[in-house]
C-alpha cells in the first residue's frame, strides 16, 4: 500500500500548477485542413479486432508514397482524446497518422472491457504497424512510433525489436505502474475469478482525485463517453513492466520529450538514459504532465520538437 500512497502523493502534489494552468489556452485540432478514415483492423495475435482511424492531410495524393507515424495515447484512453489531436496535428504537416483503441478498450473488441495489459499493448501497436503497412500510399520504409503517457512506455516496449518503424517517441512516458498495488496478488485473483463466474469487474479508477480530472472529466478537453476504468487485477500485470530496462534494447532513434512539473519526469528521465541512441531529449518549463495532452503553448513547443526529430531520421 505503501506504493499507491506514494503514487498518490505523486499524481497531486503539483495541484497549485494545475489551478495555474486551467487558464491556459487548449489546443485546437485542425479538423478542417485533416481528412479521416475510420478502420477496422485485427490484432495478429488475439485476432481481436480493433477500430482506429487514419488522419492524412486534406487532399493528399494518394497516387504518392507519404511517411507514416502511429500515435497511441495514455493508460486506457480512447483513440478520440489527446493521441487525435497530436495525430491530426501531425497530418496537417504532411504525414499519414493512424490512431487506435486497444484491445478491450473503447470501439474495439475484447472483454473483460479495460482490461490494461502492457503485453497486449504491444502487440496492438505491433498490429497497428502491419495494418499501416498495407496503406498504398504508405512509405513503408518511413514509418514512426509515438506514444504518450502509458503509451510513452508501451511503444517503445512493443517495438524494441522491431525493424519496421525507423523512429519512436515518448512523450511523458508513465514509468510507474509497477507502484500502483491497491490489495494482494490473492484479493486481485479472487476478483478476477468472480467476473469469469459472474461477468462482474472490480474497476480501479486511477483519475479520480488526482490532477487528471482536469483532462478527463473536463468535457472541453478530454472527457469520452467511451472512457472506461481499468479492471482491478490488471495491476498484476502491471507489476511485472519494466520499460525502463526494456528500452535498453531501443537501438532506433528516439525521442523523450517531458515536462518540468510532470509527476512523470523522473522516468521519463530514465527512459531516455538507458537507451542506447541515437537519442533526443527535451524539457518543457514549467508544464505539468497533463498540460502535455492540450494546453496549446505546450503541444506546440512539442510539436515543433518531433517534428524537427521526424526530419532528421524519416
Amino acid at each position: 500500500m505503501k506504493k499507491l500512497i506514494l503514487l498518490t502523493f505523486l499524481l497531486t502534489a503539483t495541484m497549485t500548477n494545475a489551478q495555474e494552468s486551467a487558464s491556459l489556452k487548449i489546443k485546437e485540432a485542425p479538423i478542417e485542413r485533416v481528412d479521416r478514415m475510420p478502420v477496422v483492423f485485427e490484432n495478429q495475435d488475439s485476432g481481436l479486432k480493433l477500430a482506429g482511424i487514419v488522419f492524412t492531410p486534406r487532399g493528399m495524393d494518394k497516387s504518392k508514397k507519404h511517411p507514416a507515424v502511429i500515435v497511441a495515447g495514455p493508460m486506457y484512453s480512447v483513440k478520440e482524446q489527446t493521441q487525435s489531436l497530436y495525430a491530426m496535428l501531425l497530418a496537417e504537416k504532411g504525414y499519414v497518422t493512424l490512431v487506435y483503441d486497444n484491445s478491450f478498450i473503447g470501439s474495439s473488441e475484447g472483454h473483460p472491457r479495460g482490461l490494461e495489459d502492457p503485453t497486449v499493448k504491444g502487440s496492438d501497436v505491433r498490429s497497428a504497424l502491419t495494418f499501416m503497412q498495407t496503406l498504398p500510399y504508405i512509405d513503408t520504409q518511413r514509418i514512426a512510433a509515438m506514444g504518450i503517457c502509458g503509451s510513452g512506455t508501451y511503444v517503445p516496449s512493443g517495438l524494441v525489436n522491431d525493424p519496421r518503424v525507423k523512429a519512436v517517441i515518448s512523450i511523458v512516458p508513465f514509468t510507474i505502474m509497477n507502484m500502483i498495488t491497491t490489495a494482494e496478488d490473492g484479493v486481485l485473483l479472487a476478483e478476477k475469478e468472480k467476473y469469469e463466474t459472474t461477468g462482474e469487474a472490480a474497476r480501479l479508477d486511477l483519475i479520480k482525485g488526482s490532477l487528471g480530472e482536469a483532462y478527463y472529466r473536463n468535457p472541453d478537453r478530454g472527457a469520452s463517453a467511451n472512457y472506461t476504468t481499468a479492471v482491478s487485477w490488471a495491476q498484476i500485470e502491471w507489476h511485472k513492466f519494466t520499460p525502463t530496462e526494456i528500452v535498453k534494447g531501443l537501438h532506433k532513434p528516439y525521442l523523450v520529450i517531458t515536462s518540468e512539473n510532470s509527476f512523470t519526469r523522473q522516468g521519463s528521465e530514465e527512459m531516455y538514459n538507458n537507451a542506447p541512441g541515437p537519442k533526443e531529449f527535451h524539457l518543457v518549463k514549467e508544464a505539468t504532465h497533463f498540460d502535455m495532452y492540450d494546453i496549446e503553448i505546450y503541444v506546440d513547443e512539442n510539436m515543433n520538437t518531433v517534428l524537427e526529430f521526424l526530419s532528421k531520421y524519416l
